[in-house]
């Protein structure tokens, strides 16, 4: 119950916020969307206290050499980040493709050309990095894609983001079934994204993520493992600086295979381990050169795993 005595309505009120901002940013260019998106993530990081503090910390966890300081900025600016790629995504159902296609530049799609080219299918492995949202968006045009992606705990909320997805031509794929989705996504040669840098829950392997354990998903070695389709590294970073320029760039590395070892389980489950120790390596190297566009306000490291926090 509210001071009044009227009670807050949280699953009707976060959608018709979005719906509101929605209509706001339908409406702006990119450019007014990063403005006005770093002013809304400034003001987020204003009021949530826990997760302001939790992001701090994480900054701290995997750059232990920056003053309490350095890693507030760097935490700042993530959610500066956050506002500014959510401000996209909402207009992203009204920019051309002329203009997303200015607005986003790829490099090495020769690399997923080549991966499709062996009938496979292909796994984009990629992160809450830069503009994920117009990245996704630009990739459509580029290939049959899907995504795999973790669902909303407000259906509210799930259902604008459903509408704005499928807006742009986005085919998404529910984190709770992915299992055979996905495969036959891989076989009928589509590029599959997942995003798996966020905490996979207590079922998730733990693993050293900035030399710190945390819980990590592994499908993504296990489905190219049984489907044969290489992974490729892929994020949409931000170019500076932001507000003057803030376009994105799409960066795919190179392709890398999964082997089968046949039947044994522990021959399988580590070269499952392997390619996902693989993929942190490349998450990490991305978020040390861009410290500032990852989504630190995630809890990535958690006290349960047995991760130690800078005092």
């Amino acid at each position: 119950m509210g001071k009044h005595g009227l009670m807050i309505d949280r699953e009707s009120l976060e959608p018709a916020g979005m719906r509101l901002m929605g209509r706001l940013f339908a409406h702006a260019s990119f450019e007014q969307c990063r403005y006005l998106g770093a002013w809304l993530g400034l003001g987020l990081y204003a009021v949530i206290g826990k997760r302001r503090q939790a992001a701090v910390a994480n900054v701290r966890l995997a750059f232990p050499h920056l003053s309490h300081a350095a890693a507030e900025q760097y935490a700042r600016r993530a959610a500066m980040n956050f506002g500014m790629t959510f401000a996209e995504f909402m207009h992203l159902p009204n920019a051309t493709k002329q203009e997303v296609r200015d607005y986003c530049e790829c490099i090495g799609t020769e690399h997923i050309d080549a991966a499709l080219a062996a009938g496979k299918g292909a796994l984009l492995m990629s992160g809450h990095m830069g503009s994920w949202e117009v990245m996704a968006a630009r990739m459509t045009q580029e290939f049959p894609i899907s995504v795999i992606v973790r669902p909303n705990s407000n259906p509210g909320v799930q259902a604008v983001i459903d509408a704005e997805r499928a807006a742009i031509g986005m085919k998404t794929i529910s984190k709770n079934d992915h299992g055979k989705l996905a495969l036959t996504a891989l076989r009928q040669n589509r590029a599959l994204a997942i995003l798996n840098d966020q905490h996979a829950g207590p079922g998730g392997t733990l693993l050293p993520v900035f030399g710190q354990p945390t819980r990590m998903v592994t499908s993504v070695g296990r489905l190219a493992m049984i489907s044969g389709a290489p992974i490729l590294p892929i994020y949409g970073i931000r170019r500076r600086p932001w507000l003057r320029d803030g376009r994105v760039v799409v960066k795919i590395e190179p392709a890398f295979c999964v082997p089968n070892p046949g039947k044994d389980p522990a021959a399988r489950e580590e070269a499952i381990r392997a390619a996902t120790l693989r993929g942190i390596a490349e998450l990490e190297k991305v978020i040390t050169h861009f410290p500032d566009q990852w989504l630190w306000l995630h809890r990535r490291w958690r006290d349960a795993d047995g991760a130690v926090f800078p005092a």
